[in-house]
């Protein structure tokens, strides 16, 4: 284990000192091997510790390092680490009956492509721009595919999560910045959650928004129960509600009898109305989530994999490919039934126009325009598919927020504390926008995609810079160079169009807020250059940590103490 962070020298006195730091730092590692790992243990004596399980032969011992490193979790508590899904790895090409056991992250990821504040924007999409964005709407969920899955082979090949990964490989002050991100993020999303599932009660029962705000922020802590069931229970639970919402909108597109023409034209002919540029920008902007990556690479963890020496390489290609084919289909019957609610509504403001009613592009009054075209029973088909998906939403939010705090902290937070804090914070601005204007909702709902859009770029960069580093995903997975040239591509283009999409919704009346969004691009600029050129703190060599940084770059970004060539202490 230690060749790899040995230095050559000749001196016997410094040969002896290495072998004796060696032998106390192996008898430290046999201690922890029969003590159980503790929040406190160093990472490395724990990594090192399931390296010298596996060849020490004890069968136990040997067991254990491999559920260690085969869950998507270290120190922290894994609400399904007793409901894992073992997979067996047999070397078969394709199997249907394999496949069904890797659905299932993918569907709990595709739901942040549905939630309220989705359907919010593909209203708008369908008022602004009829069916001419639907080919826009699609490159969006197929880019939104290959992101997903490079957060899925991430946590797959690795056995880490995103978060847990950030924290390992940046100093604390730039973990925290991230963390702090990501959280904005996500109770950005949960406030367009509970509002939503707020109008939808509001539609059902007449119940006043802000009530229905209380009463979201409350009933979220019944839906811990589910999550005590198991990870497959969780998931079918979370696939139906994605079906709810599937029927109620693919019913009303059949009622409503939309021009399959125009449908189809929509989808395959690329083109942008005038003065739809921002509309584009932003349905590229709703479809890719910075929580969703975190919370992608660490479901996959949910399955455990065959990772012995002989079968890892395999079991891990296999894997892959299955997240892959599971993350295709997820995404795409997201796309299909985004695209479906879009379908409706143009068709509805297309007869609503043609009759001279008026009539508001919003998702409150979504339900009096489909009254209006269909019937009165058609607002609450469209309210319980809100209902559903709002509800459901806010179960997945709260697992992304589990693991980021548990990934950059290192800590355990128990569902139901998770609930207490997202929705303590998200009630504040939901219950303001509730008690004084509901017509103030679509402006909150900007202001956090803007908000979404500048916490993506943050994401995405860790994320391929993970994939592109070898020692990190070993050389049988590492980015090649065509791959890190797509990757650096593709990291270019949504850092422009969120840039873009930032810079449209700040008011230019004045020289000097051109000023002011000048320095605002270059600030930002300049952060992400930095984010971007900042070298990876540690790798892990044979699992042991190690800091490969020159000693002035140690010094310069806030290096760990952890030279190359120097056993780590006992």
């Amino acid at each position: 284990m230690w060749e790899s962070l040995s230095m050559s020298g000749h001196d016997p006195g410094e040969q002896r000192r290495r072998q004796q730091q060696q032998e106390q730092f192996a008898e430290s590692v046999a201690g922890a091997v029969r003590q159980p790992a503790s929040a406190h243990t160093p990472e490395y004596v724990k990594l090192a510790t399931m390296d010298s399980t596996r060849s020490s032969g004890d069968s136990a011992q040997k067991a254990s390092a491999e559920a260690a490193l085969d869950d998507a979790s270290t120190a922290v508590e894994d609400a399904f680490q007793q409901h894992h899904v073992k997979i067996e790895y047999d070397g078969r090409r394709f199997s249907l009956k394999k496949l069904w056991r890797f659905v299932g992250p993918g569907l709990l990821v595709s739901q942040a492509l549905l939630d309220p504040g989705n359907i919010e924007s593909d209203i708008s999409q369908a008022d602004s721009s009829g069916y001419r964005l639907l080919w826009l709407l699609l490159l969006a969920h197929v880019l939104c595919i290959f992101v997903q899955s490079l957060a899925a082979r991430l946590g797959v090949v690795t056995g880490r999560h995103l978060a847990q990964h950030i924290r390992q490989q940046y100093p604390l002050a730039m973990s925290a910045v991230f963390w702090l991100l990501s959280e904005l993020a996500i109770v950005g999303a949960d406030i367009q959650e509970v509002i939503g599932t707020a109008t939808a009660l509001h539609i059902l029962t007449t119940m006043p928004i802000w009530a229905g705000v209380v009463v979201t922020a409350v009933d979220s802590f019944l839906f811990l129960y589910v999550q005590r069931l198991g990870v497959r229970v969780t998931e079918l639970v979370f696939g139906l509600m994605v079906t709810t919402l599937a029927v109620c909108f693919w019913l009303e597109m059949v009622l409503i009898k939309p021009d399959a023409g125009e449908v189809i034209k929509g989808m395959v002919i690329p083109r942008i109305p005038q003065g739809s540029a921002v509309q584009a920008v932003g349905i590229v902007g709703c479809v890719l989530m910075p929580h969703n990556l975190y919370l992608h690479s660490a479901l996959v963890g949910s399955r455990k994999l065959d990772r012995r020496e002989e079968t890892r390489e395999g079991a891990i290609r296999e894997a892959m490919r299955y997240f892959r084919i599971e993350t295709s289909v997820s995404l795409m019957y997201a796309y299909l039934i985004n695209m479906s609610v879009v379908v409706v509504f143009c068709k509805a403001f297309e007869i609503m126009r043609g009759e001279g009613v008026p009539y508001v592009a919003s998702l409150a009054e979504g339900a009096t325009v489909l009254s209006h075209v269909l019937g009165s029973g058609s607002k609450y088909v469209y309210a319980v598919g809100l209902l559903a998906i709002g509800q459901s939403t806010t179960m997945t939010g709260t697992l992304s927020g589990q693991y980021v705090t548990e990934g950059f902290w290192n800590m355990p937070v128990k569902p139901w504390q998770r609930v207490f804090i997202t929705r303590g914070i998200s009630l504040v601005p939901a219950l303001a926008v509730a008690l004084t204007a509901t017509a103030h909702i679509d402006l909150l709902s900007e202001i956090i995609n803007v908000v979404q859009a500048v916490v993506l770029s943050f994401t995405i960069i860790p994320l391929l810079k993970l994939q592109a580093h070898g020692e990190i995903m070993g050389p049988e997975f590492v980015f090649g160079r065509a791959a890190r040239i797509a990757a650096a591509a593709l990291t270019l283009a949504i850092i422009a169009l969120n840039a873009y999409m930032v810079a449209s919704v700040i008011p230019l009346r004045s020289a000097g807020m051109y000023v002011a969004l000048v320095a605002v691009v270059l600030v930002y600029a300049l952060v992400l250059a930095y984010t971007a050129a900042f070298p990876l703190r540690c790798v892990w060599s044979r699992r042991v940590l190690v800091d490969r940084a020159p000693a002035g770059v140690r010094w310069l970004f806030g290096r760990a103490a952890l030279a190359v060539g120097a056993a780590p202490p006992a």
